[in-house]
């Protein structure tokens, strides 16, 4: 099984872990949270060491040309394996990056010198010859947000498969965070960004071609020429409308994200719409949250203030599982049992909702596929020169469970 190190960067201090790609654990994602600004998942068996609010700092590598070997022998260097085989550094050099100036005969006996004496290529050194970091930053907004880990690990398998290390940075939703992690891509720590925030750094924005070195994952971002991988959230949201009103609701409400968000627009948008359009206009509700940082605590409050008004709601379609979470809490508090007097929907299919009780009936979101499609676009544009559409959308799907019952 690969196993990718993540290094934990606060204040210019390393902590180092190994860990399997199937994901991170939710204790040290906490510890992110609380303590870090960035953290770095190498695919070459080392930590990539970087602290991105300290423009000093350059990636580097735990191993260089003077490592001992446990046998205290030292790492041999491209030179001795030149002499070894009789050849040209530079002949070494185009036999161990696959070129076809070099014979196959020739390739074979230094891959078998390569072999025979542990010779390591120096991936830094070759990175610093080609003028590219061979990294990518992911920037995230909050890296305890549950929608975000299967997106990286999306992107971290996808990239870890061709040779790219991925740094991942969170803004904690401040520009001036935003700006020193998006300045790595102009000092050449990084070849790349992908942002999952819907917005770009604003220093990068004058960087001539940007718009091929980034790529937008889930939230599309208002600059022209970016690709974003996501789903059509309208038409996410309008099938659950749909599927409420068969179950035979009408006094349905909606909770929302912010207003800043295009995903958040376009699933209220389907929710307005669709009660105008079936003739509830004069029963639209839509209460939203204010910042992307308190849905926990915002759907409760909403959910509460909702049951206290009146007239109480058959059914609740939350633009997200988190808001339908706590929205449920709120409900049980003030004795509704669910889904007999209050019925749920949310979106996203976060791990969680399935294990809600009853379960939360959702829009599932190929969190994993919109990562790896996205870090393939990246990589494409970037390394290989291809060009990719502006939207890529991915098939959403509903997830009906216990949360919604058939009113009579």
């Amino acid at each position: 099984m690969n196993k990718f190190n993540v290094a934990v960067i606060s204040d210019c201090s390393v902590f180092g872990k190994s860990q399997s790609h199937k994901g991170i654990p939710k204790l040290l994602l906490r510890e992110l949270a609380r303590s870090s600004t960035l953290h770095a998942i190498g695919w070459n068996g080392h930590p990539a060491i970087l602290d991105p609010l300290n423009e000093r700092n350059m990636p580097t590598l735990s191993i260089d040309d003077t490592t001992e070997w446990p046998t205290g022998r030292r790492r041999p260097r491209m030179a001795e394996i030149a002499r070894i085989a009789g050849v040209d550094i530079s002949t070494v050099s185009r036999a161990l990056a696959g070129s076809p100036r070099v014979t196959k005969e020739t390739r074979a006996l230094i891959d078998q010198i390569v072999r025979d004496t542990g010779y390591v290529v120096n991936e830094k050194a070759r990175a610093l010859r080609d003028g590219r970091a061979n990294q990518v930053l992911v920037i995230v907004s909050d890296i305890a947000t549950p929608f975000y880990p299967e997106v990286v690990q999306g992107i971290v398998e996808a990239l870890a498969q061709r040779g790219i290390n991925v740094l991942l940075g969170a803004t904690l939703r401040q520009a001036k965070r935003e700006a020193k992690l998006g300045k790595q891509l102009l000092t050449g720590v990084v070849d790349g960004i992908i942002t999952i925030t819907g917005s770009v750094p604003k220093p990068i924005l004058n960087m001539q071609g940007f718009n091929r070195k980034v790529v937008a994952i889930s939230r599309p971002v208002p600059h022209e020429g970016v690709t974003c991988v996501t789903i059509d959230n309208y038409a996410a949201a309008k099938e659950v409308m749909v599927h409420l009103y068969a179950m035979g609701h009408r006094r349905i409400v909606h909770i929302g994200g912010p207003n800043l968000s295009e995903t958040y627009r376009d699933r209220r948008a389907a929710y307005v719409d669709f009660m105008r359009d079936n003739c509830l206009a004069e029963l639209t509700k839509v209460r939203s949250t204010d910042t992307f940082n308190e849905d926990a605590e915002s759907g409760f409050k909403i959910m509460k203030s909702m049951l206290d008004e009146g007239p109480r709601p058959t059914a609740v379609f939350c633009a997200t599982d988190e808001l339908a979470i706590s929205a449920m809490a709120a409900a049980r508090q003030a004795n509704q049992n669910i889904p007999g007097d209050v019925s749920f929907f949310g979106f996203d299919d976060l791990k969680l909702a399935g294990l809600m009780s009853p379960p939360l009936s959702t829009v599932s979101v190929p969190r994993f596929e919109m990562g790896r499609r996205g870090a393939e676009v990246l990589f494409g544009q970037i390394y290989k020169g291809t060009t990719a559409s502006t939207k890529i959308v991915l098939e959403h799907r509903l997830v009906l469970r216990d949360s919604v019952a058939q009113i009579r």
